[in-house]
């Protein structure tokens, strides 16, 4: 999604000059509500009524089964941790139940305004969360203006602090690469099929320039 209005964004002025822009503006629109959506579904907090798949909702998991969890790719997920921002020299000596309340802290803070990074993702989790319940979800009598901004700078630091969970906790814990040791995330390629498609239809409809044929 993000792969996908990002590249309607800079194609706007040849997509209006072709006299597509309502369309894709009203395209834009829905990938904007669907976005608002998921990003939040990601940092949803636990509900006893019923389980969630959620960072939050897998850092409780790691705090509760912290005594019991076996980390079956240590090395990686110390590097892991490592491109997050951890020193890897206070994680070799922890005992397997000491990494992964690690883990579980380290991530946790990260969404709190305990953490300097993480005062910024609380800010604009909420904000993301409060245009969600009253825009999208359950829309209310409510102006735009008087609602919290989160901009799509706040969705791509959110995001990208979910690649980071998941690649750390995937490998070290169910031995799954979900990135390389340079942080590549490699579902990306995947979202991006969507971007490629829209960008070979503009081409052939003329649209855009065909970069293959252009200088």
């Amino acid at each position: 999604m993000l792969f996908l209005d990002d590249f309607m964004g800079r194609s706007a002025s040849q997509i209006n000059a072709a006299t597509f822009g309502q369309f894709f503006g009203s395209l834009q629109i829905i990938l904007g509500r669907f976005l608002v959506l998921q990003a939040a579904r990601i940092f949803e907090q636990p509900n006893p009524r019923y389980p969630l798949r959620s960072i939050p909702s897998a850092i409780a998991l790691l705090q509760r089964h912290s005594d019991r969890l076996v980390v079956e790719q240590r090395p990686g997920l110390i590097r892991a941790l490592s491109r997050a921002g951890a020193l890897p020299q206070e994680l070799e000596a922890l005992s397997d139940p000491e990494l992964t309340r690690f883990v579980a802290e380290f991530f946790d803070r990260r969404m709190s305004d305990s953490h300097v990074e993480g005062m910024h993702n609380a800010r604009a989790l909420q904000a993301l969360k409060t245009v969600r319940d009253k825009t999208v979800a359950h829309p209310e009598g409510i102006g735009l203006d008087q609602l919290p901004k989160s901009t799509f700078a706040d969705i791509d630091r959110l995001v990208a602090l979910a690649k980071a969970f998941l690649g750390a906790v995937g490998f070290g814990y169910l031995s799954t690469a979900y990135e390389d040791d340079n942080g590549h995330y490699f579902m990306s390629s995947d979202a991006k099929r969507s971007t490629v498609c829209l960008r070979r239809l503009l081409q052939k409809a003329g649209v855009i320039p065909d970069v293959n044929t252009h200088v």
